[in-house]
């Protein structure tokens, strides 16, 4: 037996590729064809339609960013230096000075839309936000204008009318295949960790107050004391002080305020507004232990560290002087003002310093009486859950101070009214009057026999105030079903924070949560708004009991769609 002629990975019949079934193939070697795996491709093609795009519309600024961010990566706002031609690079020459505009109200040129929609040209409103999310698309994001998928956080009471015109302008120049709608109390709940809360937007036009329990909405109530009666209250602060004869000229003749160069642009306000103000501090309240769980934001304490050395809490000549220079009036001057002056506009737009309580509508109530009205209004056992999960979002939760300023303030009508919704004078004397209390409840101590007609008469309590018995089957029921789990933070004032509606709606479309209102382009295209399915349109006769669970949103049948609250 011969030995093997050398090791077999040398072997010349280990190096030629063995011959093909195929007759067809050619014989001499050639490169195979790769088939490549989808999984080691680009993921370019797979990411255009994964990505949902979340946009926030409020009344000045939207808010665009993808799916999964934590925050939006752009952040437009509509003033009037937004809105000019492409091409136009007139504010970056050298002397450039910003034109003003005739406004009939404050910041007019600077908001997307106001809440009275009979003046308002829906048409440029929708082309304003086609500008801004091709803006955001282009220079932000950095996408083309493939279809997407979009999720569309609005305010949960935007008009039907404005609704209407924000989905056709998408629908039509962005092509998205589907449009979730979502709101945005409910995100801002989400964003803070919380199931449920009291959410308090300070917003640009109204403050609205939302108390969301269990991931819906059960009450809203609304203010018009909010970022732009602020500005505006500073703007007069400025302008009185700028020229203290205007108010009397401005009562004789409106017309000799006409020409406006002497006195601060809208811009230069909001940034003074921005920087110099803030607000004070309010009724001195006991503080108040938490045992457990968050604590508010000890903003007091903050506020005092900053300023320490300033004196501000006397009159408006008392404190440290600020000088603030003003480069929009014509000649450019400065300004020497008390800095304890700067909280007034605070005072007056947002508190109703100086105003009575009777004195104002049901809509232009100050923030603290709003949220105490709203925590009234409230069942029981929601407003315990509430009031220890109090929200603040938007432009006006910035001034520092306010919130804290709030909470004591509604701590402070807490203490005084209890959660009694009626109130007056007949009331107090009710109170005050021995022989009107027939159900007082019983004091500790001896008491008092009542001798009437030879009768002798105990004055029997009402059942509502008597204590209920202790049960000790109920409390050891309740105990074990509270094993394990946390304790809830209940029937004491706090504040927490959250990172704002954008990010909860970037939250739940990574975690693919579905909406309840998904709009799809076809039937949007076809029937408009028209086309939305409501309450009253169910078949009784057929209809079943459903439920709103898992699969509640997985059902195959998308023959109609609903606009949800907006509907």
């Amino acid at each position: 037996m011969s030995a093997p002629s050398g090791p077999a990975h040398r072997s010349v019949a280990n190096i030629r590729s063995p011959a093909s079934g195929n007759p067809g193939a050619p014989a001499s070697p050639h490169t195979p064809v790769r088939t490549i795996s989808s999984t080691f491709g680009s993921p370019s093609s797979l990411r255009a339609e994964e990505d949902i795009v979340i946009l926030e519309l409020g009344s000045r600024y939207l808010r665009a960013g993808f799916a999964g961010d934590a925050v939006p990566k752009a952040a437009i706002d509509f003033g009037p230096e937004e809105q000019r031609r492409a091409g136009d690079y007139s504010r970056w020459e050298v002397g450039y000075v910003r034109g003003r505009r005739e406004e009939k109200s404050w910041g007019e040129a600077h908001e997307l839309w106001r809440p009275d929609l009979r003046a308002l040209d829906l048409g440029l409103v929708g082309d304003k936000i086609d500008r801004a999310i091709r803006d955001a698309f282009t220079k932000y994001l950095l996408i083309d204008s493939r279809p997407r998928r979009m999720s569309l956080v609005i305010p949960s009471a935007l008009p039907l009318p404005l609704l209407s015109a924000v989905l056709d302008t998408l629908f039509t120049n962005f092509q998205p295949p589907t449009i979730s709608l979502m709101s945005a109390p409910v995100l801002a709940t989400v964003a803070a960790g919380l199931r449920s809360a009291l959410i308090v937007d300070i917003g640009w036009a109204e403050t609205i107050v939302t108390a969301v329990y269990e991931f819906r909405e059960v009450q809203c109530t609304r203010s018009v004391r909010a970022t732009k009666m602020f500005g505006e209250a500073m703007f007069k602060l400025l302008a009185d002080d700028i020229d203290p004869t205007r108010p009397k000229r401005e009562s004789a003749d409106k017309r000799a305020d006409a020409d406006r160069r002497h006195l601060p642009s809208f811009d230069e306000c909001e940034e003074i507004a921005i920087r110099m103000a803030w607000c004070k501090l309010g009724k001195r309240v006991e503080a108040r232990k938490f045992s457990r769980g968050l604590t508010p934001v000890k903003e007091e304490d903050e506020l005092k560290a900053s300023m320490r050395s300033l004196d501000i809490g006397g009159g408006p000549d008392s404190g440290s002087m600020v000088s603030i220079p003003l480069s929009s009036t014509d000649p450019p001057q400065s300004l020497l003002l008390p800095f304890s002056k700067l909280a007034e506009p605070c005072e007056s737009a947002l508190f109703a310093a100086g105003t009575l309580a009777e004195d104002l509508d049901d809509e232009e109530l100050p923030l603290h009486l709003l949220v105490y009205r709203s925590l009234l209004q409230l069942p029981v056992d929601v407003r315990s859950i509430c009031m220890s999960r109090i929200v603040f979002i938007g432009g006006g939760s910035l001034i520092p101070g306010l919130r804290k300023r709030v909470l004591d303030e509604v701590a402070s009508l807490i203490d005084e009214r209890n959660w009694d919704p009626v109130k007056g004078k007949a009331v107090d004397q009710y109170r005050s009057n021995p022989k009107l209390q027939r159900t007082k409840p019983r004091q500790p101590g001896p008491t008092e026999i009542l001798e009437e007609q030879g009768v002798m008469e105990t004055p029997t309590p009402s059942a509502a105030l008597i204590e209920q018995e202790y049960d000790p089957i109920e409390e050891q029921l309740k105990k074990e079903a509270a094993k394990g789990k946390p304790p809830v933070e209940s029937g004491h004032l706090r504040a927490v924070g959250s990172l704002g509606a954008w990010s909860g709606g970037s939250l739940l479309s990574q975690m693919k949560v579905p909406a309840i209102s998904i709009v799809e382009r076809e039937q949007w295209l076809q029937h408009g708004a028209a086309g939305a399915s409501k309450a009253t349109d169910i078949n009784v006769v057929t209809a079943h009991r459903q439920s709103m669970g898992a699969g509640a949103f997985k059902s195959g049948d998308r023959s109609s769609f609903t606009l949800g609250l907006w509907g």
